[in-house]
């Protein structure tokens, strides 16, 4: 992204954060015009003329289909459209392939043919969770309260049946491949640099090998025609300063350009205020571009608010629009909520945790909130967002036909009255409910996004 002084021009030239963008079709930007306070930044998205497609808005949904033994009743599909859904904590190796050699495919096969008839087109199947039978260190406790050894290093045979077996039974239907989940924790892994570039190898040789799977015509089998599949970066669990050295350890290990990835990821916990994540962004770029990664699609596969704490579904609301908003603004191509469906981390859907005082039945506010959300920004195009000193933000989303929308704010929690600017020509607003209004000359701006448009 760009960070522009109020006082400058922007021209057709735009420095992005995925790298330089030329586009002199792109119009000079036309500012918010809020007289309340001082502009501090107007924020350009890399390609200020490319919508948001569908496939920015992911899900992770725990219990579409029973787990094996589970007692959880099976969560009803989002009234949403949901474009991508990620395995892990869903089907997952251990889950897979109990005991070497033996495989129960249902959780998975029954989760896919749900989400397939309610219209999700791509899948993410995310390395991890390692079976203590295959484990290289299977009296290691990993810290995490999970299964012996399921953080360490696989023995490799053990994984590279594993891996052909997956490939092969999804071909065309699972496509992308995420390397590892949060390899710099120790929850999730014990091992070495250099034994995680061994399974990205291997992971990338057998999910991109024809043989294993190739589609002609829309027919999709081992040893067909193109590989379809993609490989994703291991992702680390948030972006600050450790996690980044992590990062660059890592991919400095594998030699002077990252071989194995043909998408960049990462998981965006650890933001109180959630439009920080655009700073985050932008020094994990510099991390990805030192290995030869910025000009890939930068995905984030994992986040929300993190755990639910206070029960204030209102802040939720707020956290949730902002958070999409601003990561677009990133140059994230696809973003998938972490969970739908669970109890205690980003949860959408109700009931909540058994032992919570939380009763909530059903879609939770903030449930409604990504419905509202999506339904304003695909289809969109996300010119730039305009950073007022008092906590204002105004986001300009335009469509083809004319469609001028502003999505506003405020990042402090602070209702104010906002001045609608004439010059903007702008006759209703959407609260974050979606519900439809005329647009007064002044409207109240608080924590809750409303969408001003034409």
């Amino acid at each position: 992204m760009m960070l522009i002084s109020a006082s400058f021009a922007v021209t057709g030239t735009l420095s992005g954060c995925r790298g330089q963008v030329t586009n002199p079709s792109v119009p000079a930007i036309t500012h918010f015009g809020y007289t309340g306070s001082s502009l501090m930044n107007t924020i350009l998205p890399a390609n200020p003329s490319v919508a948001i497609s569908e496939a920015y808005f992911g899900m992770t949904i725990h219990e579409l289909y029973p787990k094996p033994a589970s007692s959880n009743a099976a969560a009803p599909f989002p009234a949403f459209p949901v474009h991508t859904l990620r395995f892990w904590d869903v089907a997952y190796w251990a889950m897979l392939e109990p005991t070497a050699g033996q495989y129960d495919w249902s959780t998975m096969d029954g989760t896919i043919a749900t989400a397939k008839l309610n219209g999700v087109s791509d899948f993410i199947f995310t390395l991890g969770h390692v079976p203590t039978w295959a484990s290289t260190a299977p009296s290691d406790p990993c810290g995490s309260g999970e299964w012996l050894g399921s953080c360490d290093a696989p023995d490799r045979s053990a994984l590279d049946d594993f891996l052909a077996q997956l490939v092969r039974r999804y071909c065309g239907v699972v496509q992308y491949y995420e390397t590892w989940n949060e390899p710099n924790l120790k929850q999730f892994w014990g091992g070495t640099n250099a034994q995680l570039l061994s399974i990205a190898s291997d992971l990338h040789q057998i999910a991109k090998d024809p043989a294993n799977c190739g589609c002609l015509n829309g027919v999709c089998s081992p040893g067909g025609g193109v590989n379809p599949n993609q490989v994703l970066l291991p992702s680390i669990s948030s972006i600050n300063g450790p996690n980044l050295g992590w990062l660059d350890a890592y991919l400095t290990a594998a030699g002077a350009s990252y071989p194995y990835a043909d998408v960049a990821s990462f998981h965006g916990y650890g933001y109180t205020q959630p439009e920080d994540i655009v700073e985050g962004v932008a020094q994990l770029n510099n991390t990805l571009g030192k290995h030869g990664l910025a000009r890939l699609a930068l995905w984030d596969t994992e986040a929300s608010w993190g755990t639910t704490t206070t029960n204030n579904q209102e802040q939720e609301v707020s956290w949730l629009m902002r958070f999409h908003v601003a990561q677009a603004l990133s140059g994230i191509s696809r973003f998938v909520w972490y969970a739908y469906d669970n109890c205690a981390w980003g949860t959408l859907w109700g009931p909540a945790c058994r032992d919570s005082t939380d009763n909530w039945q059903g879609v939770r506010l903030p449930g409604e909130a990504y419905a509202s959300v999506q339904g304003w920004m695909v289809g969109a195009t996300l010119t730039h967002c305009d950073q007022y000193e008092d906590g204002l933000w105004a986001c300009e989303l335009q469509r083809t036909g004319g469609y001028e929308g502003w999505m506003l704010w405020d990042s402090t929690g602070t209702g104010r009255s906002v001045l609608v600017p004439n010059h903007l020509q702008l006759t209703g607003y959407r609260d974050w409910q979606n519900n439809t209004r005329v647009l007064p000359a002044e409207i109240t701006v608080d924590q809750l996004p409303v969408l001003v448009e034409n």
